[in-house]
């Protein structure tokens, strides 16, 4: 007589994961929950925003923040002091005669130099080689050192204000400023945006210190040129630009404008055009360009 056959249920093999989630022992953690990546790239642009920051105040940016506007201040108050046949007296006359010279070379001039001393220590040495080792993009980098250059740059301004307020009390002008010293200025920051953008674009691409300050020399020229012709390339330049938008509200030129909507108007929809096309073209320079340093 046969015997019956015996069958066995096949035993399922345990999968992978749970086996390893069985073995380990209650104070093992498990794996870790993927990171936000959102917040995590906030928190590593923050980390690169400090240690730009770092840099910033242990370099010779604080030189140039007091300099250029001392430079314009003591330049224009010589002016109205020497002039005050002519000048009418007042506020109004001595500060328009300090963002006169301001606007036409100082304000630009210092953001220039602001910018090549930013990078300069990224052109010695190995430097631009430890940055590619980083784990951050090239773009995210400049963005961060260019980012950083208004921080001097706000300085610069309230440092001219300061100085102004200081030279028109010594002149007995009396402790009040006409507000269209401090707005101009404040609107300038704004204007000034397509003006960072395009000396830190340079300050990262040329090695030498001057050669970037010189060609901002060069738009200096023009843009003032073009803003006392009263042609509207003055928008197209970004000196030109920061040169209309310090003037607004001044006596030194005839056709200054004030500070109505309609002339402050096209000033701030050319900062957002061209600065978006030169913040751009930064982003886009430094993603092709940063990695092959």
């Amino acid at each position: 007589m046969t015997a019956p056959a015996t069958f066995t249920a096949p035993v399922a093999p345990m999968p992978a994961r749970a086996s390893a989630v069985s073995t380990a022992g209650p104070g093992t953690a498990g794996p870790p929950a993927a990171p936000d990546r959102p917040a995590g790239h906030r928190a590593d642009f923050l980390l690169l925003l400090g240690a730009e920051a770092v840099k910033l105040r242990r370099s010779a940016v604080w030189v140039v923040v007091l300099l250029l506007p001392l430079m314009a201040v003591v330049t224009g108050t010589v002016n109205y002091a020497a002039n005050q046949g002519v000048l009418s007296a007042g506020w109004v006359s001595m500060s328009s005669q300090v963002t006169l010279f301001y606007s036409m070379i100082f304000f630009s001039m210092g953001v220039s130099l602001l910018a090549s001393t930013v990078w300069r220590v990224e052109h010695r040495g190995s430097s631009w080689n430890a940055m590619r080792a980083t784990p951050h993009s090239p773009a995210a980098v400049v963005l961060a050192k260019t980012l950083i250059i208004l921080v001097p740059t706000a300085a610069m301004q309230a440092a001219l204000v300061a100085m102004t307020w200081v030279a028109g009390m010594a002149l007995g002008l009396g402790p009040i400023l006409p507000a269209s010293l401090p707005v101009s200025v404040a609107l300038a920051m704004l204007a000034a945006m397509p003006l960072v953008a395009l000396q830190s674009l340079l300050s990262m691409l040329m090695r030498s210190f001057a050669a970037p300050v010189a060609l901002c020399f060069g738009g200096c020229v023009a843009g003032f040129g073009m803003l006392a012709a009263g042609s509207p390339l003055v928008y197209a330049i970004p000196q030109g630009l920061v040169s209309r938008c310090l003037s607004l509200g001044s006596s030194a030129l005839s056709d200054a404008g004030g500070l109505s909507g309609s002339d402050v108007a096209p000033v701030l929809v050319a900062a957002g055009l061209l600065g978006g096309l030169a913040w751009g073209l930064l982003a886009a320079v430094a993603h092709r360009t940063g990695r092959a340093r």
